[in-house]
């Protein structure tokens, strides 16, 4: 599995201190990919990736997780915008479910085909911001968290990123200029499938809380990444290859050097 090289502390948190300027830079070529994204449901071809975005306001975070996922070979995004249903029949033709506002998603049957979709290793699910707050019971079981209330929306450092795990080795602390700070408590802290990947500290208040979680379950993986009230969490590169890393994580993939590069970013 590649890993890519420990970035400089300087580099990163300019990620984090100039990411309004960075959202700047990306918005010519977020806006080029947006408009290449089905809306209207095909069933799967033979061979296709499919990445399902399940996302309430798309608006938020549709280009960053466009940028992050579309170096995936043979994949095919789908938008779930306007809150329109979703289907067993949808998530049975979907390889990796990504979620953000779903809480319209999370019908019994929807329910109970995430679940042996994961379980069974034919789905990855990356679970963003504040999908943890909606997710009850069983789902919440496969995702091995809870989900607390955020406080002040403020600055918020990522820290303590677990340097033994693919998707944070080698990452080193960053900031998100403002977030929601959701938190989140394991439901079983010694749940041995269980892995805190990073925690945050608010600027103001201090507040320190666990904001990434990845799980094994059966055959299949979850990976929970509460940042991302706003856009410039998701085009913060930083917080892009996490996730770049989380997506090749969950779809037991090697993980790629990652596609961005630290030093295109103005003060």
């Amino acid at each position: 599995m590649v890993i890519t090289q420990k970035h400089s502390r300087r580099a990163v948190l300019k990620t984090g201190i100039a990411a309004a300027a960075a959202t700047a830079l990306a918005v010519p070529e977020t806006k080029s990919q947006q408009s290449q994204i089905p809306s209207t449901w095909e069933p799967k071809k033979p061979g296709e990736l499919r990445i399902s975005a399940i996302c309430g306001e798309d608006n938020v975070v549709r280009g960053g997780i466009n940028a992050v996922t579309r170096n995936l070979p043979n994949s095919k995004f789908w938008w779930a915008d306007n809150y329109r249903p979703i289907t067993p029949d949808m998530l049975n033709d979907t390889d990796l479910l990504i979620t953000y506002y779903s809480s319209y998603l999370y019908s019994e049957e929807n329910t109970r085909v995430i679940i042996d979709n994961v379980t069974s290793g034919r789905m990855g699910w990356i679970a963003l911001h504040n999908t943890p707050w909606f997710t009850k019971g069983s789902l919440s079981d496969l995702l091995g968290v809870d989900c607390a209330l955020h406080r002040e929306i403020q600055p918020v450092i990522i820290c303590n990123l677990n340097q033994n795990h693919p998707i944070t080795k080698g990452i080193e602390p960053h900031v998100i200029n403002l977030d929601e700070q959701f938190g989140l408590m394991l439901r079983k802290p010694d749940d041995p499938d269980v892995t805190v990947l990073f925690k945050s500290q608010g600027v103001h208040d201090k507040q320190r809380t666990i904001q990434g979680v990845c799980a094994q379950r059966g055959k299949g993986r979850v990976v929970t990444f509460t940042p991302g009230h706003y856009n410039w969490t998701f085009d913060n590169e930083a917080c892009q290859e996490i996730l770049w890393r989380s997506v090749n994580w969950v779809l037991n993939l090697p993980i790629p050097k990652f596609y961005g590069n630290y030093e295109s970013f103005i003060w």
